[in-house]
């Protein structure tokens, strides 16, 4: 009997009664009643112990975007799903405010730097256009990458006989489509040959030059080549003019051309390979 008793205290010690009753308050309670209480209490305790712990959140919230980079990523959007398409009138001010939730100088800010890059037309009073062909941007955002991405010299090399192998070959199989570029490029020549002969300054053989390149573009019907060598042009005037004032009366200009337009008359793609990879090789030559 002793040993219940302690054992009974021992236990009401280690699980006190939660209502701060004393235990002659209850020792005086229902055995069945005090049991209910004790059961209630003792899950309480297990249910603060099996308690998880809060896990860090593994999100991180991004930086939101300014409402100016709202707008011109909604236009971007809208031409990327074909919403948007070249020759159409963009919303006004005013819609593009109620849609967006933005302010009118975010809109007209948005504009202006979409106008920079081309993508967009401000017509004064008539409103904002997407252009229905390519206009000369004021930034292009592939040549400042370029630039500050600052490729050597064989690298860049690569990439121009890549491009220019591709609009060649091109050219050559778009004969059917391109005979008004062909007879430009053949005028082209023809101009060289006469500026060669009456020994023209440096400006302008390399005027004729980079028009040359420029008609190869054009004469490859594919916009997407077309603005691809655009850039690469873009990119490589200075070193191409640069070459112009080691050569001798532009005769290297007039060697390599001859031999690009030979390979396009007579249809040859492999001419064509041979006349790219010499042509991009007396460039190279000229970097050192």
């Amino acid at each position: 009997m002793y040993v219940c008793l302690n054992a009974q205290a021992r236990f009401r010690r280690k699980h006190p009664c939660p209502d701060g009753k004393t235990a002659m308050e209850n020792k005086r309670m229902s055995g069945r009643g005090y049991a209910l209480k004790m059961i209630d209490s003792m899950a309480a305790g297990n249910e603060r112990k099996s308690a998880p712990k809060k896990q860090r959140n593994m999100f991180k919230a991004y930086k939101k975007l300014s409402t100016v980079d709202i707008v011109i990523d909604s236009i971007r959007e809208l031409l990327l799903t074909r919403k948007l398409v070249p020759g159409q009138k963009i919303p006004s001010e005013g819609e593009i405010c109620e849609g967006l939730g933005v302010s009118r100088g975010s809109v007209r800010e948005a504009m202006k730097i979409l106008a920079a890059f081309g993508v967009v037309e401000i017509r004064v009073g008539d409103g904002t256009y997407i252009p229905a062909e390519p206009k000369a941007a004021l930034i292009d955002p592939l040549l400042f990458s370029f630039m500050i991405y600052s490729p050597d010299v064989e690298e860049i090399m690569e990439f121009r006989r890549l491009v220019e192998l591709d609009v060649v070959e091109l050219v050559i199989a778009h004969k059917e489509r391109n005979p008004v570029e062909r007879g430009l490029l053949q005028a082209n020549m023809d101009e060289l040959i006469a500026l060669r002969k009456n020994r023209a300054g440096i400006e302008a053989i390399t005027e004729n030059d980079m028009e040359f390149h420029r008609l190869l573009g054009r004469a490859a019907c594919n916009k997407l080549t077309q603005r691809i060598y655009d850039f690469a042009l873009d990119y490589l005037e200075h070193t191409i003019r640069e070459t112009h004032r080691s050569q001798i009366n532009g005769a290297s200009s007039y060697e390599m051309h001859r031999q690009i337009l030979d390979a396009i008359n007579n249809n040859d793609i492999e001419l064509a390979r041979v006349a790219i990879d010499h042509s991009v090789a007396v460039w190279r030559g000229y970097q050192d």
